[in-house]
């Protein structure tokens, strides 16, 4: 299968999906995602696949939301909603996909490149990862039902710390708080990403299955209760003097005065 915006590299038990939009650091537009949820449903269908690694082609994982596509302030409902609305259902798929799911992260990964990385059932990170999700600092709220996922791998106080403040964290901050599983020198992240694939891959498939399916039911449990609030929230947020004061000191490097509105 051929896609615009990625590629499928390997074939059998063991498969590479590979974000590939290097000149603009694999950042997400509405084609990423489109490409990306049409590859988890042909991956669904692979019978004999049991691993994928998520990685980023070029100098970076994912530099989060293209900004040629525009910031998601002040412009039409309907249009936030749907694209907010896609990247949840692409985050679900990985999430749900019955292979174990690798993310091998080099570079940056901003915003929907560090959700789309906390989906996957591990991250292996190089040393020169750098991972902000700075939503809460443009103004919006974190959506594409990721605030579960990170909540699950740093808990709610450190989750709450990486989402409010949309700071940069290097990998082996990362790495302490739980986000990341190794971390690993650059030139050794796909090769550490295929030692795990091989100790999966070692494994009697159904067990493994099974266990993933297991952990997975127990800690999404609630996470359902949450998820009406993202793609309106965003919507909400996104029409808030607040937010268009975000988006200009972003730009501007200055700290506005807030006013609640």
């Amino acid at each position: 299968m051929e896609w615009e915006t990625i590629r499928i590299d390997g074939s059998g038990a063991l498969l590479e999906l590979v974000l590939n939009r290097p000149r603009v650091r694999n950042a997400v537009n509405m084609q990423v995602l489109l490409d990306l949820h049409a590859a988890c449903t042909w991956i669904d269908a692979q019978q004999h696949c049991r691993v994928v690694i998520l990685r980023g082609e070029g100098k970076g994982f994912c530099a989060g939301a293209d900004l040629k596509e525009g910031l998601s302030h002040g412009g039409p409902l309907h249009p936030m909603v749907h694209r907010s609305r896609l990247g949840a259902r692409v985050v679900d798929a990985l999430g749900q996909l019955a292979p174990v799911t690798i993310a091998a992260v080099h570079g940056a990964a901003i915003g929907g490149g560090a959700c789309l990385a906390a989906a996957c059932d591990f991250r292996i990170g190089a040393r020169s990862a750098r991972v902000s999700v700075r939503e809460a600092s443009l103004g919006l709220n974190l959506s594409w039902h990721s605030i579960p996922n990170f909540v699950h791998l740093v808990g709610p106080s450190r989750a709450k710390e990486l989402i409010m403040f949309g700071e940069m964290y290097d990998a082996e901050t990362l790495h302490g708080y739980g986000y990341f599983n190794e971390v690993v020198p650059d030139d050794d992240l796909l090769p550490a990403a295929r030692r795990l694939a091989d100790k999966v891959l070692a494994q009697p498939p159904l067990p493994v299955e099974m266990t993933k399916a297991s952990i997975n039911a127990l800690v999404r449990a609630l996470d359902r209760s949450v998820f009406h609030l993202d793609e309106y929230g965003l919507g909400l947020a996104a029409r808030t003097g607040d937010a268009g004061r975000a988006v200009q000191a972003f730009f501007e490097r200055t700290q506005p005065e807030w006013e609640y509105e």
